[in-house]
């Protein structure tokens, strides 16, 4: 399997985020809705084994200690600039540098595997997804975010869509990641988009304000036009 990545650690890194309390509090509004997701399929009272996909900074790990006290955390990331941040934020974790195509940590390890705007950046998405289901317990949930080219926003800004960039490899519209999931036999739970943060008009005052009160209220529906695909799927054998 090629090692090939999109990831240029010759650069500065455009993820890692800053910690004032008004970004973290936005950053927890981020996150709010897969939260919202994963507690209406699993117990957050059980011991969870829970595998975040892309670590990034650490903002998820963080916040899902507080969503899952029982849970036991285990976070992947290929920049070890991230690494080193999430591990500031998310201490109890148990942080792994690796690539999202060809990881191992042992299989049907995971509760739970989670992965937020991540899938888009590798050249093999097939491969992620092997790996998660090899790493899923039978039962266990999938939950993946990822831009939305069958999107509003892609269709209204065209070449100006923020999507589009040098490291997002392998953009799809909705309903392709769908089938996909299910070629790699996962079951569908839930599969929507979120909202209109893709059109700059949509995502500034005023008018950002409607966008920003669907995202807190909903998150996402179960709709394919919207800027993120999301995704909550089962390993079904």
């Amino acid at each position: 399997m090629s090692d090939k990545v999109s990831v240029n650690t010759e650069i500065p890194s455009p993820y890692l985020e800053t910690n004032n309390r008004l970004y973290r509090w936005k950053r927890k509004l981020t996150y709010a809705f897969a939260f919202r997701l994963l507690h209406r399929f699993l117990d957050k009272s059980q011991p969870l084994r829970i595998l975040e996909i892309g670590t990034g900074a650490g903002f998820f790990l963080d916040f899902a200690r507080d969503n899952f006290p029982a849970g036991q955390f285990t976070g992947l990331e290929y920049d070890t600039r991230l690494l080193r941040a999430a591990a500031m934020r998310a201490p109890f974790a148990k942080l792994v540098q690796g690539n999202a195509e060809n990881f191992q940590l042992g299989f049907h390890q995971f509760d739970v595997v989670v992965s937020f705007q991540v899938i888009e950046h590798l050249f093999n998405p097939d491969a992620m997804l092997q790996n998660i289901k090899a790493h899923l317990r039978p039962g266990g949930i999938v939950l993946l975010t990822t831009p939305n080219l069958a999107g509003l926003g892609a269709k209204f800004m065209k070449t100006r869509w923020h999507g589009f960039r040098d490291d997002h490899v392998s953009l799809k519209g909705m309903s392709e990641w769908v089938a996909m999931m299910k070629n790699h036999g996962f079951k569908e739970l839930y599969a929507g988009s979120t909202f209109f943060s893709g059109i700059p008009i949509l995502n500034r005052l005023p008018l950002g304000l409607f966008n920003w009160l669907l995202l807190t209220i909903f998150g996402s529906l179960r709709w394919s036009k919207g800027e993120s695909v999301v995704l909550v799927f089962q390993h079904s054998q």
